[in-house]
């Protein structure tokens, strides 16, 4: 009789426990200043495990994953976001056209694996960055988006 009051605890634990073990299915998100300086392969790589990750994790721990990149990268100073920015742009722009088609299909892959919830916050999320851009930022961002989309 007394055994059945602390059942309750422990099925709480034992929930908490295999939540925590799930949640490990997914890595800590590498630091945007580390992923910046891998080569285009290391980075192909990094996103093909990471993919194969999500495919396991929860809605929420897709979600809790991308917040803590998003800190990750907000972490940084301005100078320094900018700075990771520029660069990665440049290394797209030197990117060959197989190479572009790859890193195309490893992110529509990225975004097969999401729910359609998870898609409409993502375009949400992409929305609301867009708005703090300032005109010329959009159409600079818009422009170049269109022209890689058309095969460069």
């Amino acid at each position: 009789m007394k055994l059945a009051k602390y059942t309750p605890v422990v099925m709480g634990l034992l929930m908490a426990t295999s939540g925590l073990l799930a949640y490990a299915a997914l890595p800590e998100p590498m630091d945007p200043r580390e992923v910046a300086n891998m080569t285009f392969e290391q980075r192909l790589e990094q996103g093909h495990m990471i993919r194969e990750e999500m495919k396991k994790a929860t809605p929420q721990e897709r979600k809790a994953f991308r917040e803590k990149m998003h800190m990750k990268m907000q972490a940084l100073s301005p100078d320094e976001r900018k700075a990771l920015h520029e660069k990665m742009r440049a290394e797209w722009h030197g990117l060959t056209p197989d190479q572009k088609d790859q890193l195309k299909k490893e992110r529509k892959a990225m975004m097969e694996i999401l729910t359609p919830q998870e898609r409409k916050e993502l375009r949400e999320e992409r929305h609301k960055a867009m708005e703090k851009l300032s005109p010329e930022e959009r159409k600079k961002w818009h422009d170049e988006m269109h022209k890689s989309s058309k095969g460069d």
